[in-house]
């Protein structure tokens, strides 16, 4: 068998990751889905622990090998049963796009236990965060040493932007926002609400609204979800907790469709992806500051060109799924030795 990589979306998120990985590492790695992120809830959840069992039933056949976990409950899950049993440690766990938020009440007190338990086993090899700040957060937090983590930027697919194009709905003249992790939607919708501005929002798990100029959608994936962001003035992200990497996808969507991006300060997106006033605008969480924004893009043409085409530079530069995979593909090396 070789090295395994364990995802939860599909195969067309793994396909130029796993060249870049294949050509970094120079190793052959196989595919596992185990499709699990349009399930919510308990299931979810479940779903977790069972696909981490499957791995762990068959654990003699990844001897010397790596499991490269995509989804990080995966992984936790995994290491977990491998910590339970006393098992000899034959092959390594690497867990990816690692993200810890505390719970309340005993339950959180549970998931904290749980996670810990799993992560500071010798079992996990290396867990990769999406954001330098998270490292020192994490290592604090779990008493784990800062040298167990690795800090990786994200990807995306690359796309080619005209494919999106729709006259029709760009028409509608208005600003899109989208994601579900860590999102302050309660600031963007007061903000925006009785303004000349027009919203749309693709967001599954939050309540839609009776405002005249805020639309939220609640059936736009994929590439219906791109559709919408392409066809946008430009794409707010309004961020809950500023230390929690969240909201990296969703900019690096825009960059590579060339939508300007208005984000609010956030040590664990912004300190790493944007330069203010490069590749899009950094802002308080602040009414004022938004609308300042806002207005700067619509006044000043020249920067919402300067802002659109060093986006899509950066993004073919650094943040394509190939690009991904080389350097995910340089943490392995290193946890393989």
């Amino acid at each position: 068998m070789n090295n395994v990589l364990l995802i939860d979306s599909d195969y067309e998120e793994a396909k130029d990751f796993v060249k870049g990985l294949e050509e970094e590492t120079k190793e052959k790695w196989d595919v596992e889905l185990h499709e699990n992120n349009k399930v919510y809830g308990v299931k979810r959840y479940i779903k977790f622990f069972t696909v981490a069992w499957k791995v762990f039933s068959k654990r003699k056949e990844y001897k010397n090998k790596t499991i490269l976990c995509w989804q990080q409950f995966y992984g936790i899950a995994l290491s977990f049963f491998c910590r339970l049993f006393h098992i000899n440690k034959t092959f390594n766990i690497v867990i990816m796009t690692f993200i810890y938020k505390s719970k309340k009440g005993i339950a959180g007190k549970i998931y904290y236990r749980f996670v810990k338990y799993a992560i500071s086993s010798q079992f996990v090899d290396s867990i990769i965060c999406t954001s330098k700040q998270e490292i020192a957060m994490y290592s604090k937090i779990f008493g784990i040493p800062m040298n167990k983590f690795s800090f990786v930027k994200w990807g995306a697919i690359e796309y080619d932007p005209k494919e999106f194009d729709d006259p029709e709905l760009k028409k509608r003249d208005y600003l899109f926002s989208t994601g579900r992790s860590n999102r302050d939607y309660k600031f963007l919708i007061n903000a925006i609400q009785d303004t000349k501005y027009n919203l749309i929002i693709a967001c599954d798990t939050i309540e839609k609204i009776k405002e005249q100029n805020i639309e939220v959608r609640d059936d736009l994936f994929g590439r219906d979800m791109l559709r919408y962001m392409r066809n946008s003035k430009a794409v707010v992200i309004a961020l809950d907790d500023d230390k929690i990497a969240a909201g990296q996808l969703v900019l690096l969507h825009a960059m590579n469709l060339g939508i300007p991006v208005i984000i609010t300060k956030s040590h664990g997106v912004t300190d790493d992806y944007v330069i203010n006033g490069y590749n899009g605008l950094i802002i308080p969480k602040e009414k004022n500051e938004l609308y300042d924004a806002l207005k700067k893009l619509e006044v000043d043409k020249n920067l919402y060109k300067y802002l659109s085409e060093n986006s899509k530079k950066e993004f073919k530069e650094n943040y394509t799924k190939y690009v991904l995979g080389q350097n995910i593909g340089k943490v392995v090396l290193k946890v393989e030795g």
